[in-house]
């Protein structure tokens, strides 16, 4: 993959942090460059220094589950 290549690629990624590397690789694919295989876009992904994705929700501790937990595990972290 060329520099221009890699810009196109960021700028894919950047735009649905929430895409999965077989979407990235087709939106790829789809530009006027060659066709690259996800392994290869994987690699370059991590190259770039783009490991990780969006973090997944999560629901926030509540009171209730601080109820039921020992009260010195809490202070011990």
């Amino acid at each position: 993959m060329h520099e221009r290549d890699q810009r196109r690629l960021t700028r894919i990624i950047k735009c649905d942090r929430r895409a999965t590397l077989p979407q990235i690789a087709a939106d790829f694919n789809a530009g006027p460059s060659t066709s690259v295989s996800v392994r290869t876009i994987q690699r370059n992904i991590v190259d770039m220094g783009l490991r990780s994705r969006r973090p997944t929700p999560v629901p926030l501790m509540t009171a209730r589950y601080y109820a039921g937990v020992p009260v010195f595990w809490l202070f011990s972290v």
